[in-house]
């Protein structure tokens, strides 16, 4: 029988530890540069940009909604046995990151695309944007609510932990507002995929709000 490691703080010599954390965000970003760089060069086919900024939406809002869903049952009695808490966080860590990078990569697409050429003010400043301007300022919006997650959770030691927990619940916030950017601003059919996306994270967020409310009221 597998036994949950204790409860406490995660092991240094995590499966998925800072270094190789960073290694592969560092790899992930080279990649993404020269994705950039081709669509800026007009070294692919007309609608390069335009292919690359749905399929980095679709795959970063993939790892969005897992991250989400999954992040409700970290130190739970519905986490994983199988993996250990130093691997569930580092994963999870893993997802999210990846998740902001494809994300920023999606916006910043929108400054090379062919048909709708973007500045890149009208991507950082949420309302700037001419084209589609409020999916696109939901879409900034939901992206600095990540950034915000994941820098608290690298600031995580310095931080009181009552704040860094309302800090890192800013998840499910840009959650949904990255949702709706999708469903407003996407040409693509992905009803099916919002929504099962959301009933996702509501499930496990429900899951997680019984079982805090059952220990809560058995420590009365």
């Amino acid at each position: 029988m597998t036994t949950r490691p204790p409860t406490g703080r995660l092991p240094v010599n995590s499966v998925l530890d800072d270094e190789r954390n960073t290694a592969l965000t560092a790899g992930l970003l080279l990649i993404f540069a020269l994705a950039y760089v081709a669509c800026w060069l007009h070294l692919g086919p007309h609608t390069l940009a335009w292919s690359l900024n749905r399929a980095t939406g679709t795959v970063a809002y993939l790892l969005l909604a897992v991250t989400t869903a999954t992040g409700a049952l970290l130190g739970s009695r519905y986490a994983p046995t199988w993996l250990s808490r130093a691997q569930q966080a580092g994963w999870h860590g893993v997802a999210s990151g990846f998740a902001l990078a494809l994300g920023t990569l999606h916006g910043l697409l929108l400054t090379v695309d062919a048909t709708y050429p973007q500045s890149l003010l009208a991507v950082v400043i949420p309302g700037a944007s001419r084209v589609l301007p409020l999916p696109v300022a939901l879409g900034t919006l939901g992206l600095y609510g990540l950034a915000l997650v994941i820098l608290s959770t690298r600031a995580r030691r310095r931080l009181n932990p009552r704040v860094w927990k309302a800090l890192h619940l800013t998840a499910y916030p840009a959650f949904a507002l990255l949702t709706a950017h999708g469903i407003t601003a996407g040409t693509d059919q992905l009803g099916l995929l919002y929504a099962t996306s959301v009933a996702l994270v509501a499930f496990t967020f429900g899951l997680r709000l019984l079982e805090e409310t059952g220990t809560r009221k058995a420590a009365r």
